[in-house]
């Protein structure tokens, strides 16, 4: 089923709330589901920096429940009219007065059943496995959420499976194609040098805080994570549907080694293994890119599944990077008088490209 673009809003296709729930349990209800949409989006994005990525996908999956849920309870109020009354009524600022609005997450049997898997997996220290939570599917009208897979319409409100949003296991890490994964692979080298340029070597080792990686590190880090992809690539390109390393990738602690490293000999420790890489995925056919495995927390996936993973990963540091870079020569910029804050390095990439 295509996971097209989310239009939860869309007039011809909301249905309205049950007759008995008057203006007040409206007001009340948009404010809960927009608080409850708010927290779920907002740890999802907590939790994909603790590289729980599919705990991230059920917070995202249960933040378009309550999104749809909203949207719905807006449409009964009256909150939706023409684009040029809505920026009307947003110029004019938006109040709503909800009283005591209850509950706004785990507001539903179903909800709280998958909130007490991935309570279960985090009181172990680990993120749930493909074989405790299952591809998710919400209905951008009523807000219903599914486990598994479709068989119909939606059983509360009739909406087609077609109308749903899927937040499947295989593209927990995103769904760039090949196009826009190979334009980023080849392009991160050189964001790294643009970030690091006009710094000296005391500034590029230097921790902001004690527990704040240098910008050496960091580098030496994607180092490090880039075999690691390489490696899986390999394996799901080389053999029939392999068994990936269940083993933790390498952590920032491991990197402190290239912190007392020359930074040109950290930069090419990162070109050698990426020249690699991009030697390796040159040229893939797409049926190359959906050459899939089994992965412990992820089930089957597949090499877009990984690549996107890494992408991911080196964007995070490389924002993290910027703003280090722009903290370090904002704090000293009698030595730094010369040095420019870097321009715009991480560039977004269209999903599916």
């Amino acid at each position: 089923m295509p996971d097209h673009s989310f239009h939860p809003f869309c007039e011809d296709r909301i249905k309205p709330l049950p007759m008995m729930i008057d203006d007040a349990d409206a007001r009340q209800l948009f404010a809960r589901a927009s608080m409850g949409q708010t927290a779920y989006h907002v740890w999802a994005e907590r939790a994909r920096k603790e590289r729980r990525f599919n705990t991230a996908r059920l917070f995202d999956a249960l933040s378009a429940a309550r999104l749809a849920r909203a949207g719905a309870a807006f449409h009964r109020l009256g909150g939706i009219r023409s684009t040029a009354e809505n920026v009307a009524s947003a110029l004019a600022g938006l109040a709503v007065d909800a009283g005591d609005a209850g509950r706004a997450t785990g507001t539903t049997d179903f909800a709280r059943e998958l909130l007490a898997r991935a309570q279960r997996a985090a009181s172990e220290g680990r993120d749930l496995r493909a074989s405790e939570l299952g591809d998710l599917f919400v209905c951008t009208t009523c807000g219903e959420l599914q486990e598994g897979e479709l068989s119909g319409a939606c059983p509360q409100c009739g909406t087609v499976a077609e109308a749903h949003r899927a937040f499947r296991a295989i593209e927990a890490m995103g769904t760039l194609g090949p196009h826009a994964i190979m334009a980023f692979l080849e392009h991160t080298e050189e964001a790294l040098r643009a970030l690091v340029a006009d710094l000296d070597e005391a500034s590029l080792s230097r921790r902001m805080t004690a527990t704040t990686p240098s910008l050496k590190e960091q580098i030496g880090h994607l180092a490090d994570m880039d075999a690691v992809f390489r490696e899986r690539a390999w394996l799901l390109l080389e053999t029939e549907h392999p068994v990936l390393p269940p083993a933790h990738p390498p952590t920032l602690d491991s990197a402190a080694v290239y912190r007392d490293q020359p930074i040109d000999a950290v930069l090419d420790a990162y070109h050698m293994t990426r020249k690699q890489t991009l030697s390796l995925l040159r040229g893939l056919t797409s049926a190359a890119w959906h050459r899939s495995g089994s992965h412990e927390l992820y089930g089957t996936i597949n090499l877009l599944h990984q690549a996107n993973w890494v992408i991911y990963h080196e964007r995070s540091h490389l924002i993290d990077m910027a703003q280090l870079r722009h903290d370090l020569i904002a704090g000293d910029r009698r030595r730094y008088q010369d040095a420019t804050v870097t321009g715009v390095v991480v560039t977004g990439s269209n999903e599916g490209e």
